[in-house]
């Protein structure tokens, strides 16, 4: 029993050094290098703007003009920063829509260090700004989060604007449920991070069209434990789309990229509709 109660300290102790890079996996950037680019230079527009007393970096990437009327705010994950998800944006730039991509504080180009608080604050950050810069109303506004991301897309949802439409890629429940199932240990959420990340509680306060998309063999972010959780928490209207043989990073390639773009256009067109 002692020894096993040790063990399980030493295991607490490593876990809590390990998870917040787990959690934020940040790469600094001097310059963004968008590979593989395919959309014209004059659609995209890098800028930048405050939040928490730091220097915010994102890329506007206007509409091709078939849906202008469209934005979508896309929150990206937990590895790196804008270029580790450009691969998506030009997925989402074939859908017509305007579409606007940021780093949180530590990521890319972006100053200040990682927190929940920060995530939160640079969300409100990137909202506000596109609502300004770019007029984007509430009712034009699709809010996107990717596996970290929903942290601040569902926050944003919950707490500060009524979307169009919410989509959730990949969403982890809460800093809990992630860490258990990655540990294989049942520690409490503080052994392990300062924060909750709690989207699956967070989601039931939402009032708009939610679409989840989550890869059925998911081994970072399991479905049971994790996606499932938020799709029963979330209030209707709802859809899900789980996809066989799709894990964390692949679910827009296993669908097949025009089927992808298919999903998010006809979901927005209902919610459009509705």
């Amino acid at each position: 029993m002692k020894h096993a109660l040790i063990l399980l300290c030493i295991a607490a102790l490593f876990l809590a050094c390990e998870l917040d890079p787990f959690l934020f996996n940040s790469k600094s950037a001097d310059q963004y290098e968008l590979p593989g680019n395919n959309i014209p230079q004059e659609l995209i527009q890098e800028v930048s703007f405050e939040s928490g007393g730091n220097t915010i970096f994102g890329i506007w990437v206007a509409s091709n003009g078939r849906r202008p009327g469209l934005t979508l705010l896309y929150c990206h994950g937990n590895k790196n920063g804008i270029d580790e998800y450009w691969d998506r944006i030009q997925f989402l730039h074939g859908t017509g829509i305007n579409l606007f991509i940021f780093d949180y504080r530590g990521y890319g180009k972006s100053e200040g260090e990682s927190s929940e608080k920060g995530l939160h604050e640079d969300g409100i950050a990137a909202l506000n700004f596109i609502q300004n810069h770019y007029k984007t109303t509430a009712d034009s506004l699709i809010l996107y989060g990717y596996s970290l991301g929903n942290v601040v897309s569902i926050y944003l949802a919950a707490e500060k604007i009524d979307p169009l439409c919410l989509f959730a890629e990949s969403p982890f429940a809460s800093a809990a449920s992630l860490a258990q199932g990655s540990s294989g240990l049942d520690l409490p959420a503080l052994w392990l991070t300062e924060g909750e990340y709690n989207n699956a509680e967070r989601i039931q306060k939402i009032k708009t069209h939610f679409c989840l998309l989550h890869g059925e063999i998911d081994d970072f972010v399991r479905w049971k434990d994790n996606g499932r959780i938020v799709w029963e928490n979330a209030p209707e209207p709802k859809i899900l789309h789980l996809i066989k043989e799709a894990n964390h990073k692949d679910v827009p390639q296993i669908l097949g990229i025009s089927e992808y773009q298919n999903i998010i256009l006809e979901y927005i067109e209902s919610a459009i509709h509705d």
